[in-house]
Protein backbone atom coordinates (compact mmCIF):
# COMPACT_ATOMS: atom_id res chain seq x y z
CA UNK A 1 0.00 0.00 0.00
CA UNK A 2 1.16 3.54 -0.76
CA UNK A 3 -0.88 6.44 0.66
CA UNK A 4 -3.89 4.14 0.99
CA UNK A 5 -3.70 2.78 -2.55
CA UNK A 6 -2.52 -0.68 -3.69
CA UNK A 7 1.01 -0.37 -5.09
CA UNK A 8 2.84 -3.33 -6.54
CA UNK A 9 6.30 -2.64 -7.88
CA UNK A 10 9.70 -4.32 -7.66
CA UNK A 11 12.58 -1.99 -6.88
CA UNK A 12 16.29 -2.76 -7.19
CA UNK A 13 17.99 -0.57 -4.60
CA UNK A 14 21.49 -1.18 -5.96
CA UNK A 15 22.97 -3.22 -8.77
CA UNK A 16 26.61 -4.31 -9.06
CA UNK A 17 28.23 -5.67 -12.20
CA UNK A 18 31.82 -6.57 -13.03
CA UNK A 19 33.57 -5.17 -16.05
CA UNK A 20 34.38 -8.05 -18.46
CA UNK A 21 37.99 -9.24 -18.52
CA UNK A 22 38.43 -8.26 -22.19
CA UNK A 23 36.97 -4.77 -21.69
CA UNK A 24 34.16 -5.34 -24.21
CA UNK A 25 31.51 -2.61 -23.96
CA UNK A 26 28.92 -4.91 -25.49
CA UNK A 27 29.60 -7.57 -22.86
CA UNK A 28 29.36 -4.90 -20.15
CA UNK A 29 25.83 -4.09 -21.28
CA UNK A 30 24.96 -7.79 -21.31
CA UNK A 31 26.29 -8.10 -17.76
CA UNK A 32 23.72 -5.47 -16.77
CA UNK A 33 20.87 -7.58 -18.22
CA UNK A 34 22.21 -10.78 -16.63
CA UNK A 35 22.47 -9.14 -13.19
CA UNK A 36 18.78 -8.20 -13.36
CA UNK A 37 17.88 -11.70 -14.61
CA UNK A 38 19.73 -13.29 -11.67
CA UNK A 39 17.83 -11.10 -9.21
CA UNK A 40 14.34 -11.28 -10.67
CA UNK A 41 14.32 -14.46 -12.76
CA UNK A 42 13.61 -12.52 -15.97
CA UNK A 43 15.05 -13.13 -19.47
CA UNK A 44 16.31 -9.68 -20.47
CA UNK A 45 19.73 -11.00 -21.51
CA UNK A 46 18.13 -13.24 -24.10
CA UNK A 47 15.71 -10.53 -25.20
CA UNK A 48 18.02 -7.49 -25.38
CA UNK A 49 21.53 -8.94 -25.26
CA UNK A 50 21.61 -11.74 -27.83
CA UNK A 51 18.96 -10.61 -30.27
CA UNK A 52 20.40 -7.11 -30.62
CA UNK A 53 24.16 -6.60 -30.31
CA UNK A 54 24.37 -2.86 -31.04
CA UNK A 55 25.79 -1.13 -27.95
CA UNK A 56 23.84 2.10 -28.44
CA UNK A 57 20.57 0.18 -28.65
CA UNK A 58 21.38 -1.83 -25.54
CA UNK A 59 21.99 1.44 -23.70
CA UNK A 60 18.41 2.48 -24.45
CA UNK A 61 17.11 -0.81 -23.05
CA UNK A 62 19.26 -0.30 -19.95
CA UNK A 63 17.60 3.10 -19.50
CA UNK A 64 14.13 1.57 -19.67
CA UNK A 65 14.97 -1.15 -17.15
CA UNK A 66 16.63 1.32 -14.77
CA UNK A 67 13.45 3.40 -14.77
CA UNK A 68 11.14 0.37 -14.57
CA UNK A 69 12.81 -1.09 -11.51
CA UNK A 70 13.83 2.19 -9.88
CA UNK A 71 17.50 1.24 -9.64
CA UNK A 72 19.05 3.42 -6.93
CA UNK A 73 22.71 3.11 -7.89
CA UNK A 74 24.77 1.21 -10.45
CA UNK A 75 28.18 -0.07 -9.32
CA UNK A 76 30.71 -1.15 -11.96
CA UNK A 77 33.70 -2.99 -10.49
CA UNK A 78 37.08 -3.91 -12.03
CA UNK A 79 37.01 -1.05 -14.55
CA UNK A 80 40.77 -1.39 -15.06
CA UNK A 81 39.88 -4.21 -17.47
CA UNK A 82 38.80 -1.53 -19.95
CA UNK A 83 42.47 -0.77 -20.55
CA UNK A 84 42.66 -4.08 -22.42
CA UNK A 85 39.64 -3.23 -24.55
CA UNK A 86 39.87 -3.40 -28.32
CA UNK A 87 37.95 -0.14 -28.46
CA UNK A 88 39.69 3.22 -28.60
CA UNK A 89 40.20 4.79 -25.16
CA UNK A 90 38.26 7.91 -26.16
CA UNK A 91 35.35 5.67 -27.15
CA UNK A 92 35.41 4.05 -23.70
CA UNK A 93 35.32 7.42 -21.96
CA UNK A 94 32.45 8.58 -24.15
CA UNK A 95 30.63 5.35 -23.30
CA UNK A 96 30.75 6.11 -19.56
CA UNK A 97 29.61 9.70 -20.10
CA UNK A 98 26.71 8.46 -22.24
CA UNK A 99 25.91 5.71 -19.72
CA UNK A 100 25.66 8.26 -16.89
CA UNK A 101 23.54 10.65 -18.98
CA UNK A 102 21.32 8.00 -20.58
CA UNK A 103 20.63 5.61 -17.71
CA UNK A 104 20.14 8.61 -15.43
CA UNK A 105 21.18 6.99 -12.14
CA UNK A 106 24.28 7.47 -9.96
CA UNK A 107 27.13 5.37 -11.33
CA UNK A 108 30.06 4.32 -9.14
CA UNK A 109 33.22 3.13 -10.89
CA UNK A 110 35.56 0.93 -8.86
CA UNK A 111 38.99 -0.29 -9.88
CA UNK A 112 42.60 -0.70 -8.88
CA UNK A 113 45.16 2.10 -9.13
CA UNK A 114 45.71 1.14 -12.76
CA UNK A 115 42.19 2.45 -13.52
CA UNK A 116 43.48 6.04 -13.11
CA UNK A 117 45.00 5.73 -16.58
CA UNK A 118 41.47 5.73 -18.03
CA UNK A 119 41.07 9.40 -17.08
CA UNK A 120 44.47 10.55 -18.30
CA UNK A 121 44.34 13.68 -20.44
CA UNK A 122 40.54 13.89 -20.64
CA UNK A 123 39.14 16.88 -18.76
CA UNK A 124 35.49 15.93 -19.19
CA UNK A 125 35.87 12.43 -17.79
CA UNK A 126 38.29 13.51 -15.05
CA UNK A 127 35.79 16.21 -14.05
CA UNK A 128 32.96 13.68 -13.97
CA UNK A 129 35.07 11.21 -12.00
CA UNK A 130 35.67 13.84 -9.31
CA UNK A 131 32.31 15.64 -9.43
CA UNK A 132 30.71 13.51 -6.70
CA UNK A 133 33.95 12.89 -4.88
CA UNK A 134 36.66 10.40 -5.69
CA UNK A 135 38.10 8.09 -3.04
CA UNK A 136 41.54 6.56 -3.22
CA UNK A 137 41.44 3.72 -0.72
CA UNK A 138 45.02 3.44 0.44
CA UNK A 139 46.31 0.87 2.93
CA UNK A 140 45.69 1.66 6.59
CA UNK A 141 48.46 3.30 8.60
CA UNK A 142 49.84 1.36 11.57
CA UNK A 143 49.20 4.17 14.08
CA UNK A 144 45.73 5.07 12.79
CA UNK A 145 42.48 4.63 14.70
CA UNK A 146 41.06 2.97 11.60
CA UNK A 147 43.64 0.14 11.76
CA UNK A 148 43.22 -0.22 15.52
CA UNK A 149 39.44 -0.60 15.19
CA UNK A 150 39.76 -3.00 12.24
CA UNK A 151 42.27 -5.25 14.02
CA UNK A 152 40.29 -5.37 17.28
CA UNK A 153 37.15 -6.29 15.35
CA UNK A 154 38.96 -8.96 13.34
CA UNK A 155 40.58 -10.44 16.45
CA UNK A 156 37.17 -11.21 17.95
CA UNK A 157 36.59 -13.88 15.27
CA UNK A 158 39.10 -16.39 16.64
CA UNK A 159 37.96 -20.02 16.58
CA UNK A 160 40.88 -21.69 18.38
CA UNK A 161 40.89 -23.39 21.78
CA UNK A 162 43.20 -20.80 23.27
CA UNK A 163 42.13 -17.20 22.77
CA UNK A 164 45.15 -15.00 22.04
CA UNK A 165 45.09 -11.52 23.54
CA UNK A 166 45.92 -8.73 21.13
CA UNK A 167 49.26 -7.62 22.55
CA UNK A 168 51.50 -4.89 21.21
CA UNK A 169 53.89 -7.53 19.88
CA UNK A 170 51.09 -9.26 17.97
CA UNK A 171 49.87 -5.94 16.57
CA UNK A 172 53.34 -5.02 15.34
CA UNK A 173 54.01 -8.45 13.83
CA UNK A 174 50.60 -8.64 12.16
CA UNK A 175 50.99 -5.20 10.55
CA UNK A 176 54.53 -6.00 9.45
CA UNK A 177 53.25 -9.00 7.51
CA UNK A 178 50.10 -7.46 5.96
CA UNK A 179 51.12 -3.78 5.73
CA UNK A 180 47.59 -2.58 6.48
CA UNK A 181 46.03 -4.10 3.35
CA UNK A 182 42.55 -5.32 4.23
CA UNK A 183 42.46 -8.39 1.98
CA UNK A 184 45.93 -9.56 3.04
CA UNK A 185 45.08 -8.99 6.71
CA UNK A 186 41.92 -11.13 6.54
CA UNK A 187 43.64 -13.94 4.62
CA UNK A 188 46.60 -13.89 7.00
CA UNK A 189 44.24 -14.09 10.00
CA UNK A 190 42.42 -17.12 8.55
CA UNK A 191 45.56 -18.94 7.41
CA UNK A 192 47.32 -18.30 10.72
CA UNK A 193 44.48 -20.06 12.55
CA UNK A 194 44.61 -22.98 10.12
CA UNK A 195 48.34 -23.31 10.73
CA UNK A 196 47.80 -23.11 14.51
CA UNK A 197 45.41 -26.08 14.25
CA UNK A 198 48.16 -28.19 12.69
CA UNK A 199 50.39 -27.35 15.64
CA UNK A 200 47.80 -28.65 18.11
CA UNK A 201 50.04 -31.60 18.97
CA UNK A 202 52.63 -29.16 20.21
CA UNK A 203 50.08 -27.50 22.46
CA UNK A 204 50.17 -24.26 20.44
CA UNK A 205 46.60 -23.99 19.18
CA UNK A 206 46.68 -20.21 19.38
CA UNK A 207 47.88 -17.25 17.36
CA UNK A 208 51.42 -16.16 18.16
CA UNK A 209 53.91 -13.84 16.44
CA UNK A 210 55.84 -16.94 15.38
CA UNK A 211 52.75 -18.48 13.75
CA UNK A 212 51.97 -15.22 11.92
CA UNK A 213 55.50 -14.91 10.53
CA UNK A 214 55.59 -18.56 9.45
CA UNK A 215 52.18 -18.24 7.78
CA UNK A 216 53.21 -15.13 5.87
CA UNK A 217 56.52 -16.68 4.82
CA UNK A 218 55.08 -19.99 3.59
CA UNK A 219 51.38 -19.53 2.79
CA UNK A 220 51.64 -16.00 1.40
CA UNK A 221 54.98 -16.47 -0.28
CA UNK A 222 53.75 -15.32 -3.69
CA UNK A 223 53.02 -11.77 -2.48
CA UNK A 224 56.22 -11.28 -0.49
CA UNK A 225 57.93 -9.18 -3.24
CA UNK A 226 55.02 -6.72 -3.06
CA UNK A 227 55.07 -6.71 0.74
CA UNK A 228 58.82 -6.04 0.77
CA UNK A 229 58.32 -3.08 -1.58
CA UNK A 230 55.74 -1.65 0.83
CA UNK A 231 57.88 -2.26 3.91
CA UNK A 232 60.84 -0.44 2.37
CA UNK A 233 58.61 2.24 0.82
CA UNK A 234 60.42 1.60 -2.46
CA UNK A 235 58.38 3.64 -4.97
CA UNK A 236 60.03 2.20 -8.06
CA UNK A 237 59.48 -1.34 -6.85
CA UNK A 238 55.85 -0.57 -5.97
CA UNK A 239 55.08 0.57 -9.49
CA UNK A 240 56.13 -2.81 -10.87
CA UNK A 241 52.88 -4.09 -9.37
CA UNK A 242 49.90 -2.19 -10.75
CA UNK A 243 47.50 -3.07 -7.92
CA UNK A 244 49.62 -1.52 -5.14
CA UNK A 245 48.35 1.95 -4.36
CA UNK A 246 50.72 4.56 -2.98
CA UNK A 247 49.59 7.90 -1.61
CA UNK A 248 50.64 10.34 -4.33
CA UNK A 249 49.28 13.33 -2.40
CA UNK A 250 51.73 12.69 0.46
CA UNK A 251 54.60 12.39 -2.00
CA UNK A 252 53.74 15.72 -3.62
CA UNK A 253 53.46 17.47 -0.25
CA UNK A 254 56.61 16.05 1.32
CA UNK A 255 59.06 15.72 -1.56
CA UNK A 256 62.01 18.11 -1.83
CA UNK A 257 62.65 20.19 -4.91
CA UNK A 258 65.96 18.47 -5.64
CA UNK A 259 64.36 15.01 -5.59
CA UNK A 260 63.34 13.68 -8.99
CA UNK A 261 60.82 10.88 -9.32
CA UNK A 262 61.29 9.12 -12.60
CA UNK A 263 59.28 6.81 -14.81
CA UNK A 264 55.76 5.86 -13.82
CA UNK A 265 55.95 7.58 -10.43
CA UNK A 266 56.60 10.93 -12.09
CA UNK A 267 53.81 10.34 -14.66
CA UNK A 268 51.36 9.31 -11.95
CA UNK A 269 52.18 12.41 -9.92
CA UNK A 270 51.47 14.59 -12.96
CA UNK A 271 48.15 12.82 -13.55
CA UNK A 272 47.16 13.21 -9.91
CA UNK A 273 48.07 16.90 -9.98
CA UNK A 274 45.85 17.41 -13.03
CA UNK A 275 42.95 15.63 -11.33
CA UNK A 276 43.33 17.79 -8.22
CA UNK A 277 43.57 20.90 -10.39
CA UNK A 278 40.31 20.09 -12.20
CA UNK A 279 38.59 19.32 -8.91
CA UNK A 280 39.73 22.60 -7.31
CA UNK A 281 38.70 24.51 -10.43
CA UNK A 282 35.21 23.03 -10.33
CA UNK A 283 34.80 23.77 -6.60
CA UNK A 284 35.99 27.35 -7.17
CA UNK A 285 33.52 27.93 -10.02
CA UNK A 286 30.54 26.52 -8.12
CA UNK A 287 31.41 28.32 -4.89
CA UNK A 288 32.01 31.65 -6.63
CA UNK A 289 28.62 31.44 -8.34
CA UNK A 290 26.82 30.63 -5.07
CA UNK A 291 28.45 33.47 -3.13
CA UNK A 292 27.89 36.00 -5.92
CA UNK A 293 24.21 34.92 -6.06
CA UNK A 294 23.74 35.92 -2.41
CA UNK A 295 23.78 39.59 -3.51
CA UNK A 296 24.98 40.91 -0.16
CA UNK A 297 28.48 41.99 -1.14
CA UNK A 298 27.83 45.34 -2.81
CA UNK A 299 31.47 46.43 -3.08
CA UNK A 300 32.79 43.15 -4.56
CA UNK A 301 32.68 42.33 -8.27
CA UNK A 302 32.63 38.72 -9.61
CA UNK A 303 36.39 38.79 -10.16
CA UNK A 304 37.01 39.81 -6.52
CA UNK A 305 34.82 36.94 -5.31
CA UNK A 306 36.49 34.41 -7.59
CA UNK A 307 39.99 35.42 -6.42
CA UNK A 308 38.88 35.21 -2.80
CA UNK A 309 37.26 31.77 -3.25
CA UNK A 310 40.23 30.45 -5.22
CA UNK A 311 42.56 31.40 -2.37
CA UNK A 312 40.35 29.60 0.16
CA UNK A 313 40.09 26.42 -1.96
CA UNK A 314 43.83 26.33 -2.73
CA UNK A 315 44.79 26.69 0.94
CA UNK A 316 42.59 23.80 2.11
CA UNK A 317 42.98 20.02 1.53
CA UNK A 318 41.10 18.67 -1.48
CA UNK A 319 38.96 16.43 0.76
CA UNK A 320 37.65 19.39 2.81
CA UNK A 321 33.89 19.58 3.27
CA UNK A 322 32.19 21.85 0.72
CA UNK A 323 30.09 23.59 3.39
CA UNK A 324 33.21 24.38 5.45
CA UNK A 325 34.85 25.95 2.40
CA UNK A 326 31.68 27.93 1.73
CA UNK A 327 31.53 29.22 5.32
CA UNK A 328 35.17 30.34 5.25
CA UNK A 329 34.74 32.00 1.83
CA UNK A 330 31.64 33.92 3.01
CA UNK A 331 33.44 35.10 6.16
CA UNK A 332 36.40 36.32 4.09
CA UNK A 333 34.04 38.00 1.62
CA UNK A 334 32.28 39.82 4.47
CA UNK A 335 35.64 41.02 5.81
CA UNK A 336 36.81 42.21 2.40
CA UNK A 337 33.46 43.85 1.65
CA UNK A 338 33.57 45.83 4.91
CA UNK A 339 37.19 46.79 4.30
CA UNK A 340 36.33 48.24 0.90
CA UNK A 341 33.41 50.14 2.42
CA UNK A 342 35.69 51.67 5.04
CA UNK A 343 38.25 52.61 2.40
CA UNK A 344 35.54 54.30 0.35
CA UNK A 345 34.29 56.22 3.39
CA UNK A 346 37.79 57.39 4.30
CA UNK A 347 38.38 58.47 0.73
CA UNK A 348 35.13 60.50 0.82
CA UNK A 349 36.11 62.23 4.07
CA UNK A 350 39.50 63.05 2.63
CA UNK A 351 37.86 64.65 -0.41
CA UNK A 352 35.76 66.84 1.90
CA UNK A 353 38.91 68.20 3.56
CA UNK A 354 40.69 68.96 0.31
CA UNK A 355 39.25 72.53 -0.14
CA UNK A 356 40.72 73.58 3.22
CA UNK A 357 44.07 72.09 2.28
CA UNK A 358 44.00 73.93 -1.03
CA UNK A 359 43.33 77.25 0.73
CA UNK A 360 46.25 76.66 3.08
CA UNK A 361 48.59 75.94 0.15
CA UNK A 362 47.33 79.04 -1.66
CA UNK A 363 47.91 81.20 1.46
CA UNK A 364 51.46 79.97 1.84
CA UNK A 365 52.14 80.71 -1.83
CA UNK A 366 50.93 84.32 -1.31
CA UNK A 367 52.93 84.53 1.93
CA UNK A 368 49.77 85.14 3.92
CA UNK A 369 48.39 83.49 7.01
CA UNK A 370 45.84 80.74 6.19
CA UNK A 371 43.44 82.39 8.65
CA UNK A 372 42.90 85.31 6.27
CA UNK A 373 41.88 83.16 3.28
CA UNK A 374 39.71 80.91 5.45
CA UNK A 375 37.89 84.02 6.72
CA UNK A 376 37.49 85.53 3.25
CA UNK A 377 36.00 82.28 1.90
CA UNK A 378 33.48 82.05 4.71
CA UNK A 379 35.02 79.19 6.67
CA UNK A 380 35.54 81.41 9.73
CA UNK A 381 32.64 83.51 10.93
CA UNK A 382 33.21 86.98 12.53
CA UNK A 383 32.83 86.10 16.18
CA UNK A 384 32.01 89.69 17.34
CA UNK A 385 29.00 89.92 15.07
CA UNK A 386 27.84 86.49 16.19
CA UNK A 387 28.34 87.51 19.81
CA UNK A 388 26.35 90.79 19.44
CA UNK A 389 23.48 88.95 17.74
Amino acid sequence: MYKGHPFNRTQIVWLKIDCPYDGSLSTLCKSFFKAIDDLLGTRYLEKFGYLNRVTSTMLLHMTSLASMYGIGILVIDEIQHLLHSKNDQEEMLNFFVTLSNTVGIPTVLIGTSKAQQLFKGNFRQARRAASDGSIIWDRMAEDSEEWEFFLETLWAFQCLKIHSELTEELKKTFYEECQGITSVAVNLFILAQERALFDEAKGEERITPKVIKKTAREDLKIIQPMMNALRKNDLKAMYKYEDIMINLDDIMINHKKNNEYEGKVKEAMAERQNTLKYRRLEITENLSYEIASLGIFDTLNPNDIKKLVSKVVDNQPIESEYNNLKLEAIQNAMTLNQKKKDQKLNHTNKDELLPLVRLRVKALERKKHPYELLKINGYIKPFLEEFIK
